[in-house]
């Protein structure tokens, strides 16, 4: 295709120029063979390749949805006065309608659909014009090119185009121009004041420059949790978001941290932080990528990264927050600190140059400032807010060079783990965050040594918490006129919960693999993240316990898409289209039972099975060689509660059958009045004769456990060796096992807690 567009020159004249495009990306695709569908389905994106235009000057790709009443400016070519010309104007964002924005103010004409949407207060642009209705204008926002990211034919250029965009507008910074270039109009907008954000847009770009040098993040979950222990270290609590954060990229997280404010307990707007929480966060990238990539970032890029924010540290106004961030960059090369000259060496205070000295304080030297105003001590807020503890002891380390281990030859640290030593950088401490140069490459970056003290002493932020695993709930209610409400949730360190989605109308159980897909996808994306893979709960009333949930898959699998053996990309492996059982812990709560307060049974149990050794029981109360003969039926009103209160508190029943209906569904039931947590059954219909060989393979099962937080491992082999059937056949293993993991809960039900409201943008609202 042929695309034209307008460049300035060196003596300011705007003069037009051509080149030819390539569409990269179409989203969606049109099928083939099939009229085009009017007005064309969401997202309704491009990404075109043009030849020619590497060094035409492009505008700022936002970072972050905008809010309603965002004044926003529209672009594009216009024919209304009779000649081809650039049309402008400017309106408002007056809200949304599924995915797509509505605009208000002005209306798309014909010529604007595919031209940039500016919000007009942070100078990005937060959407791309698609067309208009009776009153009012549609855009498709910005977030729906980054979940293009998801796609596996189109992630690969977006991912392109958004690291060429960072790099484009860092390299901009320090070539000399006639005239300014994007980011310095944009420190000139309402919304970069220094009252909104203590985040320049200098800053922020020559950041998002460093980070378009890393591996992406291996999913959502990754960005959201090191966003959420920043907020945490800084604030010194933690409160997950209420509205799952959509991310994909290293930059998307950065932004989820603008404007970040202490709490205050009036409910008003609390100090900015969103300078620390952002160097902070950028530390513990750079870490991660030294830690865990080491051999996909080039090192003098890594080496750059961490001088850079080594140099914003030793620039930074409060000492306690400088210190945090180099102490975060142990580990990462180029972190070191630097000897002097005449081989001695100095700890860095984090001072700006020109501060205090050690001697004029009275401090001994590289030790924190004991008579500053607003220095930190005793665990009260520095002068900014940020909570800190009182001083640590750091042991003195060696001087040998610090280099990124390969992985698996030593365990990656926490990112919740206290700072363990400070680094020393030795550059000259920029006064103004964001001005220290990005560098051009390792030929050009300083070396850095790390300085020998027998012992520093430096305050530190609070340690995040240490139950910070992200796990899945999945809740699926009794059925009403035959369709089941159902909801998927996030839930931090057992307690917080966030939701994912949800339909209270109702599926039917048959629909609900097809529609728990999705959002079960989006909800593992977030929750898994470092080496932790999220655990599903899965909330069912008894009819559907025996619901496959670990034989569902998030994609399908690829192998049924090819018939050819000898196909050598059939040995493409995509997790996703495994069975969930098959990589992580699935498990079935039961709905009803905790919806009400854990009776003394329920508890006692709980903690026999958690002491163990775990022991076989049968569900039925019969010998387990009697299996469950067709036709077998207890009498009374509660045929088997006598045998099950009978067992032991470590005792787990196990049932050779399906537990919806018949004989296992009344079990279950006087299972669950007996206080039982744990159950094992076989969900799959079989024969009778191999219900001995499942009682032993259970039983075996639970003797490997020993208690039930040791169980999930062997469930899990287990599940990987049925789902071969050479294997299974070879060993005796029969059926599809289930298990019911059902602690009381040991918190008041979701949504009772006591709420307070959140803390304005700004001060005074």
């Amino acid at each position: 295709m042929s695309v034209t567009w307008q460049e300035r020159t060196a003596d300011g004249a705007w003069e037009p120029r051509d080149g030819t495009g390539t569409a990269v990306v179409v989203a969606p695709r049109p099928e083939a063979g099939r009229p085009a569908r009017d007005p064309w389905p969401f997202p309704d994106l491009a990404l075109v390749r043009v030849t020619g235009a590497d060094k035409v000057r492009c505008l700022w790709l936002g970072d972050r949805e905008a809010g309603p009443r965002t004044p926003l400016g529209l672009y594009g070519w216009s024919v209304q006065t009779g000649e081809l010309g650039i049309r402008q104007g400017s309106g408002e964002l007056a809200g949304s309608d599924a995915r797509a924005l509505l605009l208000t103010g002005i209306l798309p004409i014909g010529g604007l659909s595919g031209g940039p949407v500016l919000d007009l207060r942070h100078g990005s642009v937060v959407g791309v014009i698609k067309g208009r209705r009776r009153e009012e204008g549609v855009a498709v926002p910005v977030t729906a090119l980054y979940e293009l990211l998801d796609s596996r034919e189109a992630g690969r250029a977006v991912r392109e185009a958004l690291r060429a965009h960072d790099l484009h507008h860092a390299s901009l910074l320090d070539a000399p121009s006639p005239y300014p270039h994007w980011t310095a109009v944009q420190a000139t907008l309402p919304g970069h004041a220094p009252s909104v954000s203590g985040i320049t847009t200098e800053l922020r770009t020559r950041l998002y420059g460093h980070l378009a040098h890393l591996p992406p993040p291996a999913g959502a979950g990754e960005v959201v949790h090191l966003v959420e222990d920043v907020k945490e270290q800084v604030r010194g609590e933690r409160l997950p978001s209420l509205v799952l954060p959509n991310v994909r990229t290293w930059r998307e997280g950065a932004a989820l941290l603008y404007g970040l404010r202490m709490l205050d307990p009036g409910g008003g707007g609390g100090t900015l932080v969103d300078l620390d929480a952002v160097l902070l966060y950028a530390a513990r990238v750079a870490r991660k990528a030294a830690r865990e990539h080491a051999g996909e970032v080039a090192e003098g890029r890594l080496r750059a990264f961490t001088a850079w924010i080594a140099g914003q540290a030793a620039g930074h106004r409060h000492w306690a927050v400088g210190e945090a961030i180099r102490a975060l960059l142990e580990g990462a090369e180029g972190a070191e600190g630097a000897a002097r000259a005449d081989g001695s060496t100095t700890a860095a205070t984090g001072w700006p140059s020109g501060g205090p000295s050690d001697s004029q304080s009275g401090s001994r030297p590289g030790g924190p400032p004991d008579s500053r105003p607003g220095g930190p001590s005793n665990g009260v807020p520095v002068a900014n807010g940020a909570v800190v503890t009182p001083a640590q002891a750091i042991p003195a380390q060696s001087g040998a060079v610090d280099v990124p281990t390969p992985v698996g030859a030593l365990d990656a640290p926490s990112a919740l783990e206290a700072p363990s030593t400070v680094e020393c950088p030795g550059t000259a401490t920029p006064t103004e965050p964001g001005a220290a140069p990005l560098p051009a490459g390792s030929a050009e970056t300083a070396e850095w040594s790390r300085a020998t003290q027998p012992q520093v002493t430096a305050p530190a932020f609070l340690t995040p918490s240490a139950d910070t695993r992200t796990d899945v709930l999945v809740k699926v209610g009794p059925a009403t006129y035959g369709r089941h409400p159902w909801s998927v949730q996030l839930i931090y360190g057992g307690q917080d919960v966030t939701p994912v989605a949800g339909d209270d109308r109702g599926v039917r159980a048959e629909e609900l693999a097809r529609v728990l897909r999705e959002p079960l996808a989006k909800a593992l994306n977030v929750g898994d993240h470092g080496e932790h893979l999220a655990g599903i709960e899965v909330f069912l009333p008894r009819k559907l316990f025996d619901l496959p949930v670990d034989d569902w898959q998030l994609l399908p699998d690829p192998r049924a898409a090819t018939t050819d053996e000898d196909d050598e990309d059939d040995d493409f492996v995509d997790e996703r289209a495994l069975p969930l059982g098959m990589r992580r812990t699935v498990v079935v709560r039961d709905v009803r039972r905790n919806g009400l307060p854990p009776s003394p049974e329920w508890r006692r149990r709980w903690k026999g099975v958690l002491r163990g050794p775990l022991a076989h029981g049968t569900l039925h109360g019969r010998p387990a060689a009697e299996g469950h003969p067709p036709g077998v039926r207890a009498g009374g009103r509660f045929p088997y509660y006598g045998a099950l209160s009978a067992m032991s508190d470590a005792s787990v029943p196990v049932y050779c059958g399906p537990v919806g209906s018949g004989e296992g569904y009344a079990a279950m039931r006087d299972a669950l009045r007996s206080g039982h947590s744990v159950v094992l059954w076989r969900r799959d219909l079989h024969d009778h004769d191999e219900c001995g060989d499942f009682h032993r393979q259970a039983a075996g099962l639970l003797g490997l456990a020993g208690h039930a937080d040791g169980l999930h491992g062997p469930v899990r082999d287990l599940r990987i060796r049925l789902a071969d059937p050479d294997t299974a056949r070879a060993q005796g293993l029969r059926g599809k096992i289930a298990v019911l993991f059902d602690p009381p809960p040991d918190r008041p039900p979701y949504g009772t807690e006591s709420m307070r409201p959140p803390p304005l943008a700004a001060p005074g609202g």
